[in-house]
């Protein structure tokens, strides 16, 4: 289930230094799970990867646990994420999400509705070929922002820029797609 947007819990979860025990790490893990799960799903478009770099991130943060336990777990977990999902599409040398690669993963409200579904993908498919289009750390701060539903001083945190700079990207990105949509280069 997804937590809700900014909810006390989420502020409390964001913050929270490295977990001691394995029920704390366990409960952790669980409550961040499904935002991973689509943060590395909307980057590579196959679930089977998203579930695996989430495997892979999971066990390389228990791991890293007792190294540093100050630093916030959340900005770490979606970092690592990113990060995960950036170096298996460089080694795949993927640069499109194709159609058969769609899984419905929370983008129908309808998941019994074909239509719904297929809209629910090719929206998912045109706004990935738009963001395709913009430079990388632009099509990034608006992935957190819009999808992940982050504040810009989380998104600052998560790409290790100031939040001024989050707001230039988040400002010249959105003006970009605008101009694509605008001149009809959706497709």
């Amino acid at each position: 289930m997804k937590q809700k947007l900014y909810s006390n819990d989420h502020v409390e979860l964001w913050d929270r230094a490295w977990p001691q025990s394995q029920s704390e790490f366990d409960d952790l893990i669980e409550a961040f799970a499904d935002r991973l799960l689509e943060a590395a799903f909307r980057r590579l478009g196959n679930i089977h990867d998203a579930e695996d770099i989430l495997q892979d991130v999971i066990i390389k943060a228990y791991q890293y646990k007792a190294k540093d336990p100050m630093i916030r777990i959340g900005p770490y977990l979606y970092k690592m994420t990113i990060n995960a999902c950036y170096d298996l599409k460089r080694k795949k040398h993927t640069k499109e999400i194709s159609v058969a690669d769609i899984s419905v993963i929370s983008i129908a409200a309808d998941k019994n509705d074909p239509s719904k579904i297929a809209a629910a993908k090719d929206e998912m498919l045109r706004i990935n070929l738009l963001l395709s289009r913009l430079p990388k750390a632009q099509a990034e701060v608006i992935r957190l922002r819009v999808f992940d539903c982050l504040k810009l001083s989380e998104i600052a945190e998560i790409t290790g820029s100031s939040i001024d700079t989050v707001n230039s990207r988040l400002r010249y990105g959105y003006k970009k797609l605008r101009k694509m949509v605008a001149k009809g280069k959706i497709s």
